[in-house]
């Protein structure tokens, strides 16, 4: 496992398989939290700095100052894209939106397990998974009527603790989950229900990408390439 970003990082998004860009905290001004952004490119290495716009172009599309003042914090919200051109957001709170490809709203309500808003999201076909951390449980909800359709774990014998970040294998039908609090990847077989160790660290794990064959992981300490 190498490292390749000693800060904390808040986000990491896919650029056009090419690349990823991410958002960082710096040292607070006046008590106040201070974020930076910068790209990857997976073809040469060059690590440029990027600007709000940037990330926010990477994040929710075109229509970025429009799906902006639809979430409550631009960095902490989860974002998916859907059929259609349509975005699915959910805040930290569970509120949630489907928006159009022009930004404006198709369907507004909650997505929350026992009060509790999602700490991850993921789209798959016409459904969509969230995770949330306080209850150690995932949930597959219908894009169609925005019911819960599939609970996985819940209880006090649940093998989540803590799943955060969410990533869709749709070749393998296969769900990465971060499960934060253990220190390690799952694997939920999304045809069986299964779920395998995928891999396990020496602290929390928050977020996982891949982009082709390359495996990124956000633990506490850092971005560190598999």
């Amino acid at each position: 496992m190498k490292k390749l970003f000693p800060e904390q990082v808040f986000d990491i998004l896919e650029v056009g398989k090419t690349g990823f860009i991410i958002v960082y905290r710096r040292p607070e001004i006046d008590d106040k939290v201070v974020v930076s952004y910068k790209s990857v490119s997976l073809e040469n290495g060059v690590v440029s700095k990027r600007t709000r716009a940037d990330y926010e172009f990477v994040k929710f599309g075109e229509k970025r100052k429009a799906i902006n003042l639809q979430v409550d914090n631009f960095v902490t919200c989860n974002c998916v894209q859907l059929q259609n051109d349509r975005l699915f957001v959910v805040s930290s709170n569970g509120e949630s939106k489907i928006l159009d490809h022009e930004g404006d709203v198709e369907w507004q309500g909650k997505i929350r397990y026992k009060e509790n808003g999602p700490s991850g999201i993921a789209s798959f076909g016409n459904t969509l998974w969230a995770s949330f951390a306080d209850n150690n449980a995932l949930i597959r909800f219908n894009l169609n009527t925005m019911r819960e359709e599939l609970r996985i774990g819940g209880s006090n014998d649940s093998s989540f603790s803590g799943p955060e970040g969410l990533w869709i294998d749709e070749e393998q039908s296969k769900l990465i989950v971060c499960n934060s609090e253990a220190c390690n990847l799952l694997e939920v077989n999304m045809k069986t229900y299964t779920v395998c160790e995928k891999a396990t660290f020496e602290e929390p794990v928050h977020k996982y990408l891949r982009i082709g064959t390359r495996e990124f992981v956000v633990l506490d300490s850092g971005l560190y390439l598999l």
